[in-house]
Parts: structure tokens; C-alpha cells; sequence
């Protein structure tokens, strides 16, 4: 009997792969394994508890038990399209902990375990290795991603069906009566981080303001207080810790509960302020006057006020992150 691992996102396209594993290995011991960055939509948990309930699959979930604004916290980053740190830290490093070192996560837990053929827990060896085959949800549309992918998960096999043995992802929802996750609904190319990928476009960003404006304006103010705090942990003293980083708390909180302490206000408040603030100058000798933001070329503030006047063309950057996949050479120890 052999492992089978999808790597499984909450999506469409990681919903056939698994499908189709599912149908070509009946025999073999088949995971749905997830890392939850517990940023997801709501839907997305219910999607995942379908899938693995019409496909009769256990459901492995690891996550390292934080959100990635936590994480920007803790590493005093403001991620961006750039540097998606969120997808290199809470899904591929804690997957090749588990799968390549057997390292279990600060949260895990199984959804019908009961399917479960034969346990992919324990000491990995050349047994495991040789006798295991991972699973992306790939596509013909991603063909600059799979070679990356190969030379990462070694010394596993990977597979990619959606390249050439899917034709349509679509009608596996239909055979398996399984209701498409709403993001999908709401125009969104991906069902990852509810819309809130800091790797997204413009387009994906436009959208999100047009569908979902509550969590465009939540994220809004996030990278705001972010923004200020990556830039304020950058005093000399704060870094070389003789004085006291005396937002980290409040950032914390605010990033975890919505909770608004005076200092966290304060920031919200100031925004204008603070963007026209010179903060020194970047590598080409130019004054630095602009916020850290997700999309680098602009706020979302600034963004909400041009949205509008934006023509096809310049939303045309839809982007997203390439979660678990989308990276150079990863080192499971750095």
C-alpha cells in the first residue's frame, strides 16, 4: 500500500486532485493535509469537512497556531507581493517539518481519521520517502511552478493531474454534490486568506473592496498599524534592545481581537500624517515619504480613493499567493 498526500488548500483546484487520486488509488492510503493559517473564510472549513466526507479521505489540519498578521508581528515584517512571508512560514516550512522530519506543529488535528488506512506519522525514512507521493493542485496555467515544487519536496515524487490528466475541475463538484466555496462566487481566483492575500494585485484587491468592503477596511487599518510598527521597530536602540519595544502588546491585541488601545487609535488617526512623513532615505538615495504596504506601489488607503478611476487595464494584476508552492529553494531550518 502506498501514501498518496494532496496537498490540499480549500480549493477548487486542490478538490480535484484529490478526486481524482481518489478514483485511480482506491486501494492506497490517501491524506487530504492542510495547513490552516486560521485566516481562512468561514466557508472554507466547510468545503474542506465536505470534501472529505463525500470523498471518504481523512483530513489532516497543521497549523503553528497564528494568523499571519500575528506573524508580521512577531517578526517585525510588514509582508507584501513581494515577500509573502505568511505562505513560506505557516504552510511550507510546517509541512516539511512534519512530512520530510516528522516535526508536529503547535496545532494539529484530524477530520474522519476513521479513513485513515495506515498512519503517516513516526520517523521518516527512505521507506516513507520511497513509498510516498505528494499531490499539488497545479494546473497548464502555472507551468513556471512545477519544477520549483520537484526540487523542494525531494526526495518525495510529486504529481501534478491537472496539467495533464484533468480537463475540467469543475465536474467534480457536480459528481460529488459539493457546493463550490464562496469566494468563488464572489469573482475571486483563489479561496485563500478570505481575500486578504498580501500577495494579490490590484484586480484582486479591487474586488474585494466591491464584494466584501467590511474586510477591505479591516485590512485596511491592519496595514496601516503594521505598517508603523515595522517601521518603528527599526530604531536602532528598539533593534539592538536597549530600549523597550512599547507597541508589540498593543499591536498584538489589536491584530488578534480588534481591539483599539489609544496607541493603536492614535496610528489610525494619524494616517494622513504619517504618510507624508519623511522616514530617511532608501538605497537610491531617495527620500522615503511612503508607508510600508502590501502592494508597494501603493497604500490601500490610497488605493480605496483611486479604485474606482482604475481602467481593466490597470487591475490587470490580480494576483495571489502561490501558497505552499510559489517559492525559490526553502530551507526547513531557517
Amino acid at each position: 500500500m502506498k501514501n498518496r498526500i494532496v496537498k490540499f488548500s480549500g480549493g477548487k483546484s486542490s478538490f480535484a486532485v484529490a478526486a481524482w487520486v481518489k478514483e485511480n488509488y482506491p486501494n492506497d492510503n490517501i491524506v487530504l493535509y492542510f495547513n490552516d493559517t486560521l485566516w481562512e473564510d468561514e466557508d472554507l472549513y466547510r468545503f474542506n469537512k465536505e470534501v472529505s466526507d463525500k470523498l471518504k479521505l481523512p483530513l489532516l489540519v497543521q497549523s503553528r497556531g497564528i494568523t499571519p498578521p500575528q506573524l508580521m508581528v512577531q517578526q517585525r515584517y510588514l509582508a507584501n507581493n513581494r515577500a509573502g512571508i505568511c505562505s513560506t512560514e505557516l504552510k511550507i516550512k510546517v509541512a516539511m517539518r512534519f512530512l520530510k522530519k516528522g516535526i508536529i506543529p503547535e496545532v494539529e488535528y484530524w477530520y474522519n481519521k476513521d479513513f485513515l488506512k495506515q498512519s503517516i506519522h513516526g520517523i521518516r525514512d527512505e521507506e516513507f520517502f520511497e513509498n510516498t507521493t505528494l499531490y499539488f493542485g497545479i494546473g497548464w496555467e502555472e507551468m513556471h511552478r512545477p519544477k520549483k515544487i520537484a526540487v523542494n519536496w525531494k526526495p518525495f515524487k510529486v504529481q501534478f493531474p491537472l496539467i495533464k490528466k484533468i480537463n475540467d475541475r469543475n465536474i467534480y463538484l457536480e459528481k460529488y454534490s459539493i457546493e463550490e466555496p464562496r469566494l468563488y462566487k464572489m469573482n475571486f481566483a483563489h479561496n485563500n486568506c478570505k481575500g486578504r492575500c498580501v500577495k494579490a494585485g490590484k484586480g484582486h484587491f479591487q474586488n474585494l473592496l466591491m464584494q466584501d468592503g467590511k474586510t477591505f477596511f479591516e485590512l485596511l487599518e491592519q496595514e496601516l498599524v503594521l505598517s508603523e510598527y515595522a517601521r518603528y521597530v527599526r530604531q536602532p536602540a528598539i533593534k539592538k534592545g536597549i530600549s523597550k519595544d512599547y507597541l508589540r502588546d498593543d499591536v498584538m491585541e489589536f491584530v488578534t481581537n480588534g481591539k483599539k488601545s489609544d496607541k493603536i487609535q492614535n496610528i489610525i488617526d494619524g494616517h494622513k500624517y504619517l504618510k507624508n512623513a519623511n522616514f530617511g532615505v532608501n538605497s537610491k538615495g531617495e527620500n522615503i515619504n511612503k508607508p510600508f504596504s502590501f502592494m508597494k506601489d501603493m497604500t490601500l488607503e490610497e488605493f480605496e480613493q483611486t479604485a474606482m478611476q482604475l481602467s481593466m487595464w490597470d487591475v490587470m494584476d490580480v494576483g495571489g499567493c502561490g501558497c505552499s508552492v510559489d517559492y525559490g529553494l526553502c530551507s526547513i531550518d531557517s
